[in-house]
């Protein structure tokens, strides 16, 4: 079949978290962290002078109101630990990573986030929710040039091992387009990857302040190569659906107002921006969590269409799991891309069961809309979009036929990127972007999808994944 387009993936983030970082047993209890963090200081104490950086945490495995520095200050008094939930959108600092990011009780919650207080006092008890992490990221020193190189390296890996040959990187860092841009004029970047640049997102910036997002933004022809395209952008208009923050920008079902109190970027806001990169060409991909969030982005792009006219280029709405029932509709009207991700709405967990009624992959293919499939790679342990597709396929009322699914796992992504006359689809005049599975996904019983593997995976004619099983035959 054709190679896989992922929609939606976080190359260095994933290979830093994965392959580099700390990381803490599913589910774990305070003692359990520190003792996880105990254990990985002793390889990962000299990647990063004076700090660990680790997760993911669960703060519902918590007691409610447990979550708090107090439980790693006894056991690294002298060292900064940053601590990033299993949301990726909030965090847990200790007082060390506080002081040097000179967070302290008189510091004021900023626009788009919030510090968590002690009760009956404003002392803050580590935890960062959504733009409060952003002073203790601008605090954490860089890795070096040879771990960030490390990290992405072992992600395009990972990405080929799992029949993924295009992606759209939804949040390319200064560090990641330097090694991509490397990689690609060594001849050993084996991934097309749509970088998706940064906008007033600081955390998912790499800590880079907002201006110099925009610097990189105006800049980014000069991290353009063979393989790796700069004519998009990405921003974030709320947070997360997930407990226990719920940082989502929903629509009253009552009174249908939007919840403007989540949004991060106003409409007016993303209106004058998304007027900017429409003009030149680019295309925005923006993080709606709630379906206020959604129906928000879509006035500023309706109103882009109206000033700038219907011909520029296609944008995303990245995750479109909620989706209010009249905007539906306004998604094909205004060239505008349901791309559905993160990959977890087959999980099971209590976490995400908020999340069985939103992804509508038969509704929004119904009314023609352009739907495309991400794994949002950083919350899912890997990139593996097998046991995605078969989540598709086993939806409910909401349940695509195998032939769609893999539509939108495929030739939709090249659509997305504009590639579509490239890659996308197996046919002469294409590029040989292909892999070899160990089944037929249209012959075996749809609970046997997700166990799919990936024998070998192709990249421009050239075998860039293959099996140890296939090597042994």
């Amino acid at each position: 079949m054709p190679g896989i387009h992922d929609a939606h993936i976080h190359l260095l983030w994933s290979g830093l978290k994965f392959r580099i970082e700390c990381r803490l047993r599913p589910g774990a209890d305070a003692a359990e962290i520190v003792e996880d963090l105990c254990e990985c200081a002793k390889c990962a104490g000299s990647r990063l002078s004076g700090w660990l950086i680790g997760g993911e945490f669960n703060p519902n495995a918590f007691r409610s109101g447990s979550v708090d520095r107090a439980m790693l200050d006894e056991a690294f008094p002298d060292t900064a630990i940053y601590l990033y939930d299993y949301s990726i959108h909030h965090g847990l600092a200790n007082s060390r990573a506080l002081e040097l990011a000179g967070v302290d009780a008189s510091t004021p919650d900023p626009h788009g986030g919030r510090y968590v207080r002690r009760t009956g006092s404003r002392e803050p008890t580590g935890e960062l929710v959504e733009r409060a992490t952003w002073a203790v990221k601008r605090a954490i020193p860089p890795y070096s040039d040879d771990l960030y190189r490390d990290a992405i390296a072992w992600a395009i890996g990972m990405a080929n091992r799992f029949g993924i040959t295009s992606v759209q990187e939804a949040s390319a860092t200064l560090p990641e387009l330097e090694i991509l841009r490397d990689l690609d004029a060594e001849g050993s970047l084996s991934l097309r990857v749509a970088a998706h640049l940064v906008w007033k997102e600081e955390a998912f910036g790499g800590g880079m302040s907002c201006d110099a997002l925009n610097r990189l933004i105006a800049d980014r022809r000069d991290y353009a190569s063979a393989h790796v395209r700069t004519g998009f952008v990405k921003c974030w208009m709320d947070g997360a659906p997930l407990p226990p923050h719920f940082t989502q920008s929903s629509i009253d079902p009552t009174t249908n107002r939007i919840d403007a109190s989540q949004l991060v970027i106003s409409e007016d806001e993303l209106y004058e921006g998304l007027l900017r990169f429409d003009a030149e060409g680019l295309s925005l991909k923006i993080h709606c969590a709630g379906d206020g969030a959604v129906r928000t982005a879509l006035n500023a792009i309706e109103r882009v269409r109206h000033t700038n006219g219907d011909g520029g280029p296609l944008h995303e709405i990245a995750h479109a799991g909620f989706i209010h029932p009249d905007d539906r509709p306004r998604l094909r009207a205004l060239r505008v891309i349901a791309e559905m991700s993160p990959a977890v709405w087959h999980y099971t967990g209590p976490e995400f069961a908020g999340l069985a009624d939103g992804f509508k992959f038969r509704t929004m293919d119904a009314l023609g809309t352009r739907v495309t499939i991400g794994s949002d790679w950083i919350i899912t342990p890997d990139p593996n979009l097998f046991p995605a597709l078969q989540g598709v396929l086993e939806r409910g009322h909401e349940s695509v036929d195998v032939a769609t699914a893999l539509r939108m796992m495929t030739s939709a992504g090249a659509d997305a990127v504009g590639m579509s006359h490239e890659f996308g689809t197996i046919a002469p005049g294409q590029l040989a972007d292909f892999i070899v599975l160990d089944r037929d996904p249209f012959a075996v019983p749809t609970a046997a999808i997700g166990a799919t593997r990936v024998l070998r995976t192709f990249f421009e004619g050239r075998c860039v994944y293959e099996s140890p099983e296939e090597c042994e035959t």
